[in-house]
């Protein structure tokens, strides 16, 4: 059965102003995975059968902290490329939530400083203009001027960092690096994401290295844009990642070696990552991973259903998608967020995909921004509520140290946000051997 063709899938549209960057590390299995043995999320599967019906196989954005068990899919890795498992449990939603470059602490608040308000049209015309006409742009990648923010949208931006003094400033304006928004100038009045954490990456500072329960302080509660958390009997909202159990080891490795670490996508905002070690028995701070940062070896890799034979490999550095400049620690390598947004209204210009898209997902991606057929397009967009199959994996190859002693380690995956002031986190236990 094709995804694409599940046209009963529940999702949760409408999602205007509210859809938000939900990523996790996939494999190895993080720590933020805990809630994945719990029996709701046991009782989850994609697609729907004759045992898996209503929330037992919906792919839901948890706004309201209720039935959540379907928000952070991930592939089944079982033979069926459309196949879906909720193992992964609330891992997506462990992040840090109001973090802007320069500023020394995020405020668990404020997830679109300055900006989020915008609208861009294309020679002048809306999605609905699109729509009405049936006509089809190119949505991702479009000729300079012709995609740019309505005027009358841009009164209230005020571009700032979420501090008073900050004390670095963004180092990434090559367009190549950027993820959306491309083509404005970088650090005008229209670079709208211009403090974003992807904007310096890594320098953006935390709540925690592997991320919080619901992105807020601890005794914060719920806040809006995505920063709730459904509580269950192992995690709960404002829980930090550096606290949860440890795991026994979900890989092993050996020194040296050249490893394969994989995440998925659920809601999308741009931007870069990158992968570090830190010894499982010291402090999981970012003080920490920076000591360990993780090399990249050969091609990116776009995987669907854990298929090998199926992927897309394409050259990162080639592309100019990845970088070692002006990132923290200084000299680690980063890599671009291979995804373009579709949600080119209101997060502007961004990228041709990697992959072939078909023509009724450029249709699609044209005509609307909230209401899209599930599984329409295959490399861009995002899968809870949006045009992308579920099923996606970014794949990267890792260069582990020669050097390392062996022993028992915590690999963390770090996702710095471009479209907000986000930065999302897994950290995953692994034994390294000789």
């Amino acid at each position: 059965v094709s995804f694409s063709a599940m046209s009963g899938i529940v999702v949760l549209l409408g999602l205007v102003g509210t859809v938000h960057g939900h990523g996790a590390m996939t494999f190895p299995t993080p720590r933020n995975a805990i809630d994945g043995i719990l029996p709701a999320f046991k009782a989850w599967s994609f697609p729907c059968d004759a045992t898996h019906t209503g929330a037992n196989c919906s792919i839901t954005f948890c706004g309201n902290a209720k039935n959540c068990q379907g928000s952070c899919p991930k592939s089944a890795h079982n033979g069926h490329v459309d196949d879906l498992t909720a193992d992964n449990g609330l891992s997506c939603y462990w992040f840090s939530n109001g973090c802007t470059v320069g500023c020394d602490t995020c405020d668990g608040t404020n997830n679109h400083w300055g900006h989020g308000s915008q609208s861009f049209l294309y020679n002048g015309m809306s999605p609905k203009d699109f729509k009405a006409k049936n006509i089809t742009i190119d949505p991702w990648n479009p000729p300079t001027n012709t995609m740019v923010m309505d005027p009358n949208t841009t009164k209230k931006l005020d571009i700032k960092p979420n501090c008073d003094n900050p004390v670095a400033k963004p180092t990434i304006c090559d367009p190549r690096l950027r993820t959306m928004n491309t083509q404005a100038e970088c650090g005008s009045p229209d670079d709208i994401y211009f403090y974003s954490p992807w904007r310096a990456p890594g320098t953006a500072p935390v709540i925690d290295a592997c991320g919080v329960a619901g992105g807020r302080h601890p005794g914060q509660g719920a806040g809006g844009a995505g920063a709730d958390y459904m509580n269950t009997s192992l995690s709960k909202q404002g829980d930090l990642g550096s606290k949860l159990p440890a795991m026994k080891p979900t890989a092993t490795w050996k020194v040296g070696a050249q490893v394969e670490a994989g995440w998925t996508v659920s809601a999308h905002h741009g931007g870069g990552y990158a992968y570090r070690l830190a010894p499982a028995n010291a402090p999981l701070t970012e003080e920490t991973f920076r000591k360990m940062p993780l090399d990249f070896v050969g091609n990116s890799i776009l995987r669907w259903g854990g298929d090998k034979k199926t992927q897309l490999e394409f050259n990162s550095l080639e592309r100019g998608w990845e970088t070692n400049v002006g990132t923290m620690p200084p000299g680690s390598s980063w890599r671009k967020f291979p995804i373009p947004t579709v949600l080119w209204q209101r997060e502007g210009p961004s990228f041709e995909p990697v992959c072939e898209e078909s023509e009724e997902c450029r249709r699609e991606v044209s005509q609307n921004q909230y209401a899209w057929t599930p599984g329409v397009c295959k490399c861009s967009g995002h899968s809870n509520g949006g045009p992308l199959l579920p099923n996606i994996e970014m794949v990267d190859v890792l260069q582990i140290p020669t050097n390392l002693e062996p022993g028992k380690y915590v690999l963390q995956w770090r996702w710095d946000c471009e479209e907000t002031d986000q930065i999302w986190a897994s950290c995953a236990d692994v034994a390294i051997e000789v």
